[in-house]
């Protein structure tokens, strides 16, 4: 069934310089709490804007005006934004997201003017409410927990991040994918390369690799390997996790270790949501993660 489209909301679309990289993004509703949309792997801001909408349409009878001002990055490598220089990892994206942060709310144009003009110590107290699905929650949380002056409250859903041991499909993937070079360089059977990929990387769930581009085959390989467990203590920003209870890219397991490990952290599960919870149940995501902004928790 189709989602509704809200023609009411404004979308404006934008590009700034962010460490001399072209970057994309959207802003959608008018309100003056600023909430930041990191998506996932291998998709861009587009996924989320129906999310974005409903957000956007959420008034708080605190304001008394419509809260939301929602800021959807198309993250570097993804979408219409420039790739990274090199292989970035989680560290990397997670200064990108500062930069932009100090960049498009402290009112400057680019980094380039971050770097003459650093923000005034209002600026830099403007915090910010912080939303990230699948590889945009790894981003969410080490983010989170470098900058906790920065976040208001938040948001992860399918939050990629807890390392498990290789399943034994997995290592058979792994050796398969270093032994393929040599079986398929023979002339006889290299025709058969392509093909025989697509269904090694599709068997191992490893399709995300197989469509990346250029350098970021690289970043794929960094940021999937990195375990961000010992982070998630140093998390002390009010956060709700928003599962999907069907989610088997990152198991429900996952989130159930991050609610233990998060200090003054909320769970809530979508029973009949997968791995694509933002954008397979958008209203109802959006009432959840509104509900816990208006508590109070997270408007400053």
């Amino acid at each position: 069934m189709a989602l509704p489209y809200m023609k009411t909301v404004n979308i404006q679309e934008n590009r700034v310089k962010i460490d001399n990289l072209n970057i994309n993004y959207k802003i959608i509703g008018d309100g003056n709490i600023a909430i930041i949309l990191l998506h996932g792997w291998g998709v861009s801001s587009d996924k989320y804007s129906v999310l974005a909408e409903y957000l956007s349409e959420v008034k708080s009878e605190k304001l008394k005006v419509k809260s939301y001002r929602i800021y959807l990055l198309d993250l570097p490598g993804f979408g219409k934004s420039d790739n990274p220089p090199k292989p970035w990892g989680v560290d990397e994206y997670a200064e990108f997201v500062k930069d932009f942060t100090d960049v498009r709310l402290g009112g400057l144009a680019s980094k380039s003017d971050l770097e003459a003009r650093p923000p005034s110590k209002w600026q830099e107290n403007k915090r910010v409410i912080l939303i990230g699905h699948s590889f945009g929650g790894q981003i969410a949380i080490k983010f989170a927990a470098k900058y906790p002056e920065q976040l208001k409250a938040l948001i992860l859903t399918g939050a990629a991040g807890i390392k498990h041991s290789p399943t034994l499909k997995l290592k058979i993937f792994y050796i398969l994918a270093k032994t393929g070079k040599i079986i398929f360089s023979l002339p006889i059977i290299n025709k058969l390369e392509k093909p025989a990929q697509k269904l090694l990387y599709k068997t191992a769930r490893e399709k995300d690799y197989y469509h990346a581009q250029g350098i970021m085959k690289e970043v794929f390989k960094k940021v999937v390997g990195e375990d961000l467990s010992g982070y998630l203590d140093k998390i002390k920003t009010p956060t709700l996790l928003i599962w999907g209870k069907n989610d088997k890219s990152t198991p429900l397991a996952d989130g159930e270790i991050m609610k233990l490990k998060i200090e003054n952290c909320d769970l809530k599960i979508l029973d009949d949501a997968n791995h694509q919870a933002p954008y397979q149940y958008p209203e109802k995501f959006a009432k959840i993660a509104a509900e816990f902004i208006k508590k109070g928790r997270a408007i400053i």
